[in-house]
């Protein structure tokens, strides 16, 4: 099942994780693909791996709000929790990873990005961006606390705060990205760099990880819980409602 949302590639060094779902918004089917191979690499030592997206235009909307604005409670919260563990899972993961970032990564779809320890992103049209106040929702506790350490609270705050997406340019200025390049390059770029971090030690880059990141790590888990009940209480509050059967007519989420 895994498969035909996530097409796992190893001919080329790093492993390739290519979301191939639609203009892959984050249900429970590529959240749970996400975590399960997540999962297998870091019990086959962790090795490096890209994250990208075979959507030409879109690397992730985030959460599919076409069918999550009409969802009940129950559902919600499930693709709410796998989400958050997803995130956690990309974030924590002991090996390098890199975001390749071809097409616009919005919302659930920034966080994933920005939970990769590379960011190399196309330049033209694509834009990375939170919107989760837009919509009536806030962000989540722990992804602020990842988003802190990996940006800054300045970057952070203008981002989450204003809900308006960066272009390459932009994002680049504000290190949300590390690398701009054109979009036929991404994946490449992405490979190269992670490269050079994956000839480093191998032992000692997951213990200087789990050095920088360790207690947000554990704040991230401690605060889940809190997180995903005031998220719901916002989801469901009739505005929220309302603006999100409006974006997602506007987006046409597949």
């Amino acid at each position: 099942m895994a498969d035909s949302v996530l097409r796992h590639n190893h001919e080329r060094g790093a492993h390739l994780l290519v979301m191939d779902h639609g203009a892959n918004a984050l249900d429970l089917e590529l959240l749970d693909a996400l975590v399960e191979k997540m999962a297998d690499l870091k019990d086959a030592g962790g090795p490096p791996f890209v994250l990208a997206s075979s959507h030409p235009t879109v690397f992730s909307p985030g959460r599919n709000l076409k069918h999550l604005g009409t969802a009940g409670r129950d559902e919600v919260a499930a693709v709410l929790s796998r989400f958050n563990a997803a995130i956690l899972a990309l974030f924590s993961y002991p090996g390098p990873t890199a975001a390749a970032i071809a097409g616009h990564a919005v919302a659930g779809g920034c966080h994933l990005a920005l939970a990769c320890d590379l960011r190399i992103m196309a330049t033209g049209r694509p834009r990375l961006g939170l919107a989760e106040l837009n919509l009536g929702v806030p962000v989540p506790t722990g992804s602020l606390r990842m988003l802190r350490a990996r940006v800054g609270p300045a970057v952070v705050e203008d981002l989450v705060l204003r809900g308006e997406g960066y272009d390459a340019r932009r994002a680049r200025e504000r290190s949300l990205v590390q690398r701009v390049v054109s979009p036929t390059e991404v994946i490449g770029t992405a490979e190269r760099e992670l490269g050079q971090l994956a000839a480093k030690s191998k032992l000692a880059f997951a213990a200087t990880k789990e050095a920088l990141y360790s207690d947000i790590w554990s704040k991230m888990q401690q605060t889940r819980s809190e997180d995903e009940k005031t998220f719901l209480e916002c989801w469901f509050e009739p505005e929220t409602r309302e603006r999100i059967s409006e974006v997602a007519r506007g987006l046409g989420q597949e």
